[in-house]
């Protein structure tokens, strides 16, 4: 039996004027339009790509839901979140058959597919535009498109699909990989066919922006602070670096064929930029440094961050059941005390009462999505030998306040899962690797897992507007 899933096209898109935007990352959607009128010009497509960026950073999905809160509740990083009546309480029991679960991921998977939907308007109607462009903008926007549509399939997979390193993962049923815009149906792929689809969006993607991004390999010819327009912030959008980096991550990912000697490459490819540098000490504690912001590669902005996320889940004075905080023991379980000389213990961690809370978001109001501290993991990881591996992976340590640690073969996951759980605070990435790395076992507390897929694995949805039972096809 062949299973179909249907995707609901979008007659309309999230779109806001430019004028009305303080800058390109801080979106609000002021009104909609049918997207053959939308996508007429130039300016279209930027509202059109500024729409997706708008609904991406929102809490339900990368503005608190698929970073600090509830994928982090699944990386179990929160006490709080065990405690009866707690918001997330079900969730950190991996409980996703509760209604309150059922309807938590239904929806990260429909607004999920309504961005991607967004992606795929624009980018069926932008090759009949392609002469409304100035130069180099064509490609800038569609390449641009291209990656986030490849980033949101991706992170759907990582949610609702088995990890290729599962038991029989790469030929496990997964999602449709959706790439029109239509009322109709998408077949639901495998593991592997989904990659093999974000792969080739990601490649695409590179090759668009290859030779017009400011942020790309010709960066030493523009002035990157004298960006404008369209140009401007290029530095946390979806630019040729945040495409490299992502399918170095969708590499490590996959594990077939070369694709670790890919990944190691593709990762030191943006190391090697030095657009994107490691903190020092002398960078830490200055104005909006509490998220090491020089560090990300592709990052949303949220001006409503602190108000709306941090007063509401990690407020020192918060007794409500979304308080999200962690015990000391637990704390120690991913910074110990004896390393209470790293940078992100001292700055993403706040000590409260006899409780610690996340304060790695009190004055960034930029939500990483991508950072080169995980290519320094990703090439320590895939280094041809582990003496090359030890070196990314202790200059990453070196430029956390940290000693070097000894690397050996045995302990590379270890000590790889350990700097996740440390690194990726706060972004929602832990679950991730130890669903790659683990997923015999729960992350951080070590709880034996004897069924990974109950675990690892969200439930499709059943009632959904984008899922429809009677729409297989058998």
């Amino acid at each position: 039996m062949k299973k179909k899933i249907f995707i609901i096209g979008m007659g309309l898109i999230l779109i806001c004027s430019l004028t009305a935007c303080e800058n390109w990352f801080d979106i609000s959607a002021k009104s909609e339009l049918k997207s053959e009128d939308l996508l007429s010009n130039e300016q279209g497509f930027r509202d059109a790509l500024m729409g997706c960026y708008g609904a991406m950073k929102s809490e339900s999905l990368y503005g608190a839901q698929l970073t600090m809160t509830y994928m982090d509740v699944l990386g179990q990083y929160y006490s709080t979140a065990s405690a009866s009546l707690n918001v997330f309480e079900y969730a950190n029991n991996y409980n996703y058959t509760n209604q309150k679960e059922e309807d938590r991921k239904d929806a990260i998977w429909k607004k999920l597919y309504n961005v991607v939907a967004n992606t795929n308007s624009l980018l069926e109607q932008i090759d009949g535009k392609k002469s409304v462009f100035p130069v180099h903008e064509y490609e800038l926007i569609k390449g641009e498109a291209q990656g986030l549509r490849a980033f949101l399939h991706f992170d759907l997979l990582r949610l609702f699909a088995f990890a290729p390193s599962m038991n029989g993962g790469l030929q496990k049923a997964a999602i449709p990989y959706v790439d029109k815009f239509t009322n109709t149906t998408f077949a639901q792929l495998t593991v592997e066919a989904v990659l093999s689809r974000i792969v080739e969006d990601l490649k695409a993607a590179r090759e668009l922006l290859k030779d017009v991004d400011p942020y790309g390999p010709d960066h030493a010819r523009y002035n990157l602070k004298g960006l404008t327009g369209v140009w401007k912030g290029r530095e946390y959008r979806m630019n040729y670096y945040a495409v490299t980096a992502l399918l170095a991550r969708v590499c490590l990912y996959r594990n077939l064929g070369d694709d670790r000697e890919q990944a190691f490459r593709l990762a030191k490819e943006v190391i090697d930029s030095h657009l994107f540098p490691l903190i020092t000490s002398a960078d830490v504690g200055g104005t909006d440094k509490n998220g090491f912001v020089q560090e990300n590669i592709f990052a949303l902005e949220s001006k409503e961050l602190y108000d709306n996320v941090v007063k509401r889940y990690f407020y020192a004075a918060n007794t409500s059941s979304s308080y999200l905080a962690t015990t000391r023991k637990q704390m120690e379980k991913v910074f110990p005390a004896t390393l209470d000389m790293d940078y992100r213990r001292l700055w993403w961690i706040e000590a409260t009462g006899s409780y610690h809370i996340l304060s790695k978001y009190n004055s960034s109001k930029r939500v990483p999505l991508l950072k080169v501290s995980e290519m320094y993991l990703i090439a320590a990881e895939t280094a041809a030998n582990i003496t090359e591996g030890a070196k990314f992976f202790n200059m990453l340590q070196y430029r956390r306040g940290l000693p070097d640690e000894e690397i050996t073969e045995e302990n590379l996951h270890d000590k790889i899962l350990a700097e996740y759980a440390k690194e990726f605070i706060g972004e929602g990435q832990l679950f991730y690797a130890y669903k790659r790395l683990r997923n015999s076992v729960t992350p951080i507390n070590q709880m034996a897992v004897t069924a990974p897929e109950k675990v690892y694995v969200l439930p499709l949805p059943v009632t959904n507007t984008y899922f429809k039972n009677d729409s297989y096809e058998k």
